[in-house]
């Protein structure tokens, strides 16, 4: 497991990186930095179980339809349907309301074989935006992150400097990084490692 800085107990209605101060570093170059990164707090998160016969009922529930192939996400608004499997898929929403959306799927999908769990608090999500976004992550990342393979609407479960995590794509110089909890400290601290020749910004 990642180490984590000490007393920094994650309290219920806390960030996970309340404890971690803006930082910054200017780029060497001149220019704007390369990339601008933040948690984005509190996100709902659940995992859903379910075949494409649930399609129906999940865009009803979320707006979204379920991707269209391997490796892809939806989205409306601020809620995403994303790929991870021939028969499982994450689904984010805005924080607070994945209670009540994880009640709502309940009844919509009950007559179908599913499961729905609310994960929330095991996953941390990283919103970075820059123009370097795509040149820090092959830092610690091996797959191939050029926009002819790797666009918007694509996402992939993968490693980012030994850290498992889910990359999205949403547009050509944002990224959503998902990953563990216990790895977001050791992760953001990498990420202002590996950007610091491009500069950098953490937003807290």
């Amino acid at each position: 497991m990642a180490n984590m800085p000490q007393n920094t107990n994650v309290l219920p209605g806390r960030a996970t990186l309340h404890s971690l101060k803006t930082a910054s570093s200017i780029n060497p170059d001149g220019n704007e930095p390369g990339l601008v990164f933040r948690e984005m707090a509190h996100l709902g998160k659940l995992n859903l179980r379910a075949k494409t016969s649930a399609g129906k009922a999940v865009k009803l529930v979320t707006g979204c339809t379920f991707p269209p192939n391997a490796n892809r996400f939806t989205q409306a608004g601020e809620r995403r349907v994303i790929w991870l499997g021939p028969d499982e898929f994450l689904i984010i929403c805005e924080p607070g309301k994945e209670e009540a959306l994880l009640g709502t799927l309940d009844v919509e999908l009950q007559s179908l074989h599913y499961s729905a769990t609310n994960i929330t608090d095991a996953l941390t999500a990283f919103q970075l935006k820059g123009p370097a976004c795509r040149q820090v992550l092959s830092k610690g990342c091996a797959i191939d992150l050029h926009p002819k393979y790797f666009d918007t609407g694509d996402c992939a479960q993968t490693l980012l400097s030994n850290t498992a995590i889910t990359l999205l794509v949403i547009s050509d110089d944002e990224f959503l990084v998902l990953c563990r909890t216990s790895f977001a400290y050791y992760l953001s601290k990498w990420l202002l490692d590996a950007a610091l020749e491009y500069g950098v910004i953490f937003k807290n």
